[in-house]
């Protein structure tokens, strides 16, 4: 279900004025930063990195980069020489021209409908601001929330499951495809609004065949289609996600964590919110995300 709504340089940059911010620079970069930090940044990083300068496309990836890792330039410098290369090594431009040339929505992408059965997916995204209600209602000092992603590992259609013939391979370009658009919606977002928007990421963990269906499920989708995936997407991108809530958490949930936090990224660890039945409500979730990107087994409850 989609909807569309090299010195040492780890000390952070201050903010700095309008005024301090060139005018061709301001002209030259690709997204109209509000911070000025963001301008110099980037430029910084660029330098750092030897980017051409002609070559802009990528100043919303170095300014999030340089936020999301604390603006310290050396790891900014060497996370973007990896997304390069990575981001080459798997022909990404040619996935980023499919979804822009062919407006694709995530419904759209391959073996999308070979997936759902394995795995269902909901997402929803928007490029306008949060409202003032949303902004209400979040954390204090969280960054915009643009879209929500969520993974079901107890859903799905049991008998298309057992049949589906989804490989490893075709899910990991499936989310490679999915990885692209959801840092396009984030490249949008910086480039309309000259700020930084982030993704909240949902799993959920309700099952109606219970909870040892749930395990077995959920270890077998892990070893078997989660674990390429995220050695072929780790180091393309910035980290896009703000919270990861895990939600209809059960009580027998120990061993169904251990396997889910073993492919989990140190810095996604800290972000992590687990929400028994009871508490995974329209309310407490749209602390983490507007309303409108509620996923809608959670909407009205």
């Amino acid at each position: 279900v989609v909807r569309i709504l090299c010195c040492s340089a780890k000390a952070t940059m201050p903010d700095a004025n309008d005024g301090d911010v060139p005018a061709a620079l301001r002209a030259a970069s690709s997204v109209p930063w509000k911070q000025a930090r963001f301008y110099h940044g980037v430029e910084r990083v660029r330098d750092m990195c030897g980017v051409p300068k002609g070559d802009r496309g990528d100043d919303a990836v170095i300014g999030m980069m340089l936020d999301r890792f604390g603006w310290d330039y050396e790891r900014t410098a060497e996370m973007y020489q990896v997304s390069v290369r990575r981001r080459k090594e798997l022909g990404m431009a040619a996935i980023k021209d499919d979804i822009v040339s062919q407006q694709l929505s995530v419904e759209d992408f391959p073996h999308h409908r070979d997936v759902m059965p394995v795995i269902p997916v909901f997402a929803s995204t928007s490029l306008e601001p949060p409202t003032a209600a949303a902004a209400a209602a979040a954390e204090p000092g969280s960054l915009p929330v643009i879209g929500c992603y969520e993974l079901r590992y107890g859903q799905g259609d049991p008998d298309r499951r057992e049949s589906s013939l989804v490989t490893p391979s075709d899910f990991t370009r499936y989310m490679l495809y999915v990885t692209q658009w959801r840092w396009l919606q984030c490249e949008r977002y910086a480039q309309r609004h000259g700020e930084i928007g982030l993704w909240s990421m949902v799993h959920d963990l309700s099952c109606p065949s219970g909870f040892f269906s749930l395990w077995s499920r959920a270890r077998s989708v892990f070893n078997k289609y989660l674990s390429p995936v995220e050695e072929a997407c780790g180091g393309l991108f910035p980290p896009m996600v703000q919270k990861i809530l895990i939600v209809n958490v059960p009580s027998l949930f120990s061993p169904v964590w251990s396997v889910i936090a073993a492919f989990l990224p140190a810095q996604h660890k800290e972000r992590i919110v687990m929400l028994t039945a009871s508490k995974t409500t329209a309310a407490e979730m749209s602390k983490y995300m507007p309303a409108e990107h509620l996923p809608p087994h959670v909407r009205g409850r």
